[in-house]
């Protein structure tokens, strides 16, 4: 079910323990070969497809096309709010569906610079607010909750894991939306910070967090392997991502109430 596609009677009369999905997507730079709105797009095609397999299963909120992107602002094309103001968005944003009544939040997220202050929000509003604390309100990136099923072995991608207007996003936007995508443009780029604490193009390597803009580790606005991206790639990286939510979307809906059970 598409929530702005129905009236405000239909969506008072669905099963209030119905999964609502809000995508969170973006409008930042993806260098010379890919357009801005590349977080916005893949999210919402993914978010699409899943509600195409569970239809009356799930609602699908509009995609939140506006993320927290100021670490891409010395880049033209970014448009973005800081990272307390998004806090407050996805916080508003929340309310308005626990006040609609919904039980089950299901926050999909497309743009790593959203995980952060979108999780703050969320710890928050549990933290300060007895409904939010009631409802079971779960946020995740789409390469995270895939990500056991999109190792670089499975999908034969050549770089290790999803960066920026990498392997792996060009691929998935040749998938889906090819005239977007010029191979041509490509300007790969040297790691300008790596070494054995930090690992940009793998974080999960990473032992420590280094913040910084993007205009400090790129000059195109690219990290990763963009040359080894393929639409193959992209459409199988479409399908296993779209599999996966969808399974726990299913589960998802299964889920119990959970009871206070202290303190004692």
């Amino acid at each position: 079910m598409i929530w702005h596609e129905r009236s405000w009677p239909e969506i008072a009369a669905v099963d209030q323990n119905t999964p609502v999905i809000i995508p969170l997507g973006a409008c930042e730079q993806h260098s010379h070969h890919l357009p801005v709105f590349v977080d916005t797009l893949q999210v919402e095609t993914i978010a699409r497809q899943v509600e195409s397999q569970l239809k009356d299963q799930v609602l699908l909120a509009p995609t939140l096309w506006l993320g927290s992107s100021h670490h891409h602002k010395d880049f033209a094309g970014t448009l973005s709010l800081t990272p307390l103001l998004y806090a407050q968005v996805i916080q508003q944003v929340a309310l308005s569906i626990i006040n609609a009544g919904f039980k089950k939040i299901f926050f999909l997220n497309g743009h790593g610079g959203n995980r952060t202050p979108a999780a703050n929000a969320l710890a928050d509003l549990v933290a300060t607010n007895d409904r939010a604390d009631e409802t079971y309100l779960v946020l995740t990136n789409w390469w995270e909750i895939s990500a056991p099923q999109i190792s670089a072995q499975k999908l034969n991608m050549i770089q290790p894991v999803i960066s920026h207007a990498c392997e792996y996003e060009t691929s998935l936007m040749l998938a889906i939306r090819p005239d977007l995508v010029y191979p041509d443009r490509i300007k790969e780029q040297i790691n300008v910070l790596a070494n054995d604490w930090c690992i940009p193009d793998d974080d999960s390597k990473a032992r420590v967090a280094v913040f910084r803009r993007f205009h400090r580790l790129t000059a195109a606005g690219s990290t990763g392997q963009p040359t080894a991206a393929t639409e193959q790639k992209g459409k199988e990286l479409l399908y296993v991502v779209t599999t996966e939510i969808t399974r726990f979307l299913r589960d998802f809906a299964t889920w119990p109430p959970m009871p206070t059970i202290g303190p004692r």
